[in-house]
């Protein structure tokens, strides 16, 4: 069962996931998705998903 901290965190979580993935796109379409930023970037989305997925998981 959430608690109310804990929907607060996933909505947060959320919010930054699609921040993430906006700037991502946008480097990407400015740099090409193989360009050593937007992979950092990438890798960084990946794990905010991840986190995402683990704590709804519970």
């Amino acid at each position: 069962m959430f608690s109310i901290k804990n929907l607060v965190s996933l909505e947060t979580l959320r919010e930054e996931i699609e921040i993430v993935r906006g700037r991502m796109q946008q480097l990407g379409n400015e740099k090409g998705y193989t360009d050593n930023e937007v992979l950092t970037i990438s890798i960084e989305l990946d794990n905010l998903i991840n986190e995402y997925q683990r704590r709804t998981a519970d």
